[in-house]
């Protein structure tokens, strides 16, 4: 289970918040593998974040770059490998090159593989955005299964990322029974079954994913508030404008699945 990244509107909260909602989803979670999401500015702030967090036992710290200002590749990678060494928890690199400001941090295939030899406690790669397979590939090819390799983007570029060598995906709430049984299939070796779901899905994935983050959170808070999950659908500002009709839409898309989240299938 994950918590503080992209999909949770993390990056709107105060650290207070982040702290709050880690702590509330770990007293749900009853022992599930716990990974949460952090997004410090400086690797003194990410020591005192990863110790802080420690007290829940995460499986994982998912770490985003520091973003700020222009740094080279190997400052980013120090960065890394000092946090790694200081972190009760293993670490899991996250590169989401396709937000606007993390693109000018990506790493490339030998700094990821670099910072995953330098230190043990880096175990995760989570690898989204433009060219993710590619990479995901060369770091497979680079580091064998040393280390566990998790795609992203609401499930975007799925098929090809587990072509590629992924374990798996860390993808945003609302639809993931169809991650779960894509993800049996591919285990199985049952490719016709995880191209059928695929097709299946791609509709729901598009429309909720492929127009931008900020609108992906409209959608799936509309989806969730929708159903009856939450509350309320409010994004926090600034944001972008979201054509009601367009969500509408959604609505009429999902009820003609089955989800827990399409109004048809809660009677």
């Amino acid at each position: 289970i994950g918590v503080g990244g992209f999909a949770s509107e993390a990056y709107k909260l105060t650290d207070a918040e982040r702290f709050r909602c880690a702590e509330i989803v770990a007293d749900e979670a009853s022992g599930a593998p716990l990974i949460i999401g952090m997004a410090p500015g400086s690797t003194e702030a990410a020591i005192e974040q990863a110790r802080s967090y420690s007290r829940f036992q995460p499986a994982a710290l998912m770490v985003l770059p520091p973003n700020i200002m222009q740094l080279d590749e190997a400052a980013i990678v120090e960065h890394y490998v000092h946090l790694a060494g200081a972190s009760p928890a293993p670490i899991m690199v996250q590169q989401s090159p396709h937000i606007m400001g993390y693109a000018g941090c990506a790493l490339s295939v030998d700094a990821l593989a670099t910072i995953a030899e330098q230190t043990p406690n880096v175990a995760y790669f989570k690898i989204e955005g433009p060219g993710s397979a590619a990479r995901i590939a060369g770091l497979r090819e680079r580091l064998g299964d040393r280390v566990t390799l998790f795609g992203g983007v609401g499930g975007l570029g799925l098929r090809e990322e587990l072509q590629a060598g992924a374990s798996g995906l860390l993808p945003g709430v609302g639809f993931n029974e169809y991650f779960l049984a894509i993800w049996d299939a591919w285990t199985r070796g049952e490719t016709d079954d995880v191209d059928r779901l695929l097709t299946t899905v791609d509709p729901l994935v598009r429309a909720v994913s492929a127009q931008g983050h900020e609108y992906s959170l409209h959608a799936r808070k509309y989806l969730l508030r929708r159903a009856g999950t939450i509350t309320t659908a409010r994004v926090r500002q600034p944001t972008v404008a979201v054509d009601p009709a367009g969500l509408q839409a959604l609505g009429r898309l999902v009820d003609g699945m089955t989800l827990r989240i399409s109004v048809e299938s809660k009677g």
